[in-house]
């Protein structure tokens, strides 16, 4: 007759301590940005208000939205190609194991640090600024935020190979690239093609982001409604973007299982 092994004992105090800690912060938090419940209860009126514009969609108006949404899809996938590719030589570079050196190393670690730091946002704008609005600014800026996300996820991956095929490889007269080449890539291929499915999925979605800003694609058609208090058109275009980042998100979803 088996005996399940008594449960540990719950730790109270700590338990306490940590939820205590937790609801003291968040007051401390809500203080600092003037957070108050009595006046999100009596706007509550004006949020039922523009529920109640926004619904039903206008779904006549969803014949328009096939260009903008078609432009959302070349921004993200030039951004995801462009910068998929860019970010193997950062990666490679910031493994520790696989780097030239600890200078390398270190400023190629910064390098992504700065990239990761500024969002995606500030690149649209930027880009926006310097080769005026549309959707190669936003292609520009989903390229480096792909560099970031690709970069950061695949050096790490490469950190764990077993280092034995790339110390043969070296030992056999090999140059560093062809280290890389022959003996480190192959073990992270795999690791590369999900971080970069990964990528398009939060770059379709950030696409849509970077419109505000004048960076092409449905968000800049959806602020254009927006800012004419067109709700339910507004509507519309979510609940489009909405079907479509669930039919890719399943699409790579699907991809991913099969090279795991």
């Amino acid at each position: 007759m088996n005996v399940a092994p008594p449960k540990p004992a719950r730790n109270w105090p700590l338990l306490i301590g940590t939820i205590a800690f937790l609801v003291g912060m968040t007051w401390w938090s809500g203080h600092g940005i003037g957070f108050s419940l009595t006046e999100l209860l009596c706007n509550l009126a004006g949020g039922q208000r523009l529920l109640q514009e926004s619904w039903p969609p206008d779904f006549a108006f969803l014949p328009r939205l096939y260009g903008p949404f078609l432009e959302t899809i070349y921004i993200a996938i030039i951004g995801t190609v462009v910068g998929g590719i860019l970010a193997i030589p950062v990666a490679v570079l910031a493994a520790r194991n696989l780097t030239l050196g600890r200078v390398v190393w270190f400023a190629d670690r910064n390098f992504m640090n700065i990239l990761r730091t500024l969002p995606d946002l500030f690149w649209a704008m930027m880009f926006a600024t310097a080769v005026g609005f549309g959707p190669v600014a936003g292609a520009l800026a989903l390229s480096v935020f792909t560099i970031a996300v690709i970069s950061k996820l695949w050096s790490e991956s490469l950190e764990a190979i077993d280092m034995g095929m790339p110390e043969a490889v070296r030992a056999a007269g090999g140059t560093w690239l062809q280290m890389i080449q022959f003996g480190a890539i192959p073990q992270g291929l795999q690791h590369y093609v999900s971080y970069a499915l990964y990528a398009f999925e939060l770059n379709v979605r950030a696409s849509m982001v970077l419109g505000l800003v004048g960076a092409g694609g449905i968000g800049m058609i959806l602020e254009t409604q927006r800012a004419n208090f067109e709700y339910e058109r507004v509507t519309m275009i979510i609940l489009a973007v909405l079907v479509a980042v669930l039919l890719i998100e399943q699409l790579s979803e699907s991809i991913r299982k099969r090279l795991a």
